[in-house]
């Protein structure tokens, strides 16, 4: 996360946040913008961007043409557009030294695949997974199971009610090469993690019977 407007510090600019999932900005606002007010922060942020470059500082894996999304989450559904640029068909971003690899995908929904302020908390559990069975509540697209799983956990219940998205955890977990064998008591599995699409609270039963957890 480049801005956090969110925090407070940034008086009149509480709504707005920007996020870097290269090779793409993506630029949110919480509430309406006036398309005039719009234009002018994409016009600041193109200038900064060659400001960036123009000393022949460039990334050749990733040219040097800003890509920009912008998307307004004032009012639902949410609406999301490129505003230069473009964006990658298959998009996939990394975390840990490029160690951790996640699908995301920046114009569908309102969330993306991966939370970029969650980034310290993966960080945690990836320091202190070694051995542990971990229960990843809420678990969206498992990317806490894919740190879980990098800092060595025994095993990883992803539990979620969105089966598209523990789908899309599936495939991260395969784009990170966790494949292999697994118990099936209960749940898709894929390598030492399982994926039990359900309503949290009606499955305690079967969450029980899964533990003892460690985190």
């Amino acid at each position: 996360r480049i801005f956090h407007g969110r925090g407070g510090y940034y008086p009149g600019y509480e709504h707005v946040t920007l996020d870097w999932y290269p090779p793409v900005l993506l630029l949110t606002s919480f509430k309406a913008v006036e398309c005039s007010k719009l234009a002018l922060w994409c016009d600041a942020l193109s200038t900064r961007w060659d400001e960036c470059f123009e000393h022949g500082n460039k990334q050749e894996d990733q040219g040097t043409s800003m890509n920009l999304v912008y998307q307004c989450r004032a009012e639902t559904p949410t609406t999301t557009r490129i505003v230069y640029g473009s964006v990658p068909d298959i998009h996939i971003v990394t975390e840990n030294d490029g160690k951790e690899k996640f699908l995301v995908h920046l114009l569908r929904g309102q969330n993306h695949g991966l939370f970029l302020d969650m980034a310290n908390g993966r960080t945690w559990v990836r320091e202190n997974a070694a051995n542990e069975t971990v229960l990843n509540l809420f678990a969206y697209t498992c990317a806490f199971s894919i740190s879980a799983l990098n800092g060595e956990a025994r095993e990883v219940i992803n539990v979620d009610m969105s089966k598209g998205a523990l789908k899309v955890g599936q495939r991260n977990h395969e784009v990170n090469r966790m494949l292999g064998d697994s118990s099936s008591s209960g749940g898709a599995s894929v390598g030492r993690s399982r994926f039990l699409g359900h309503d949290i609270f009606k499955t305690w039963g079967k969450i029980r019977k899964l533990g003892p957890y460690g985190i």
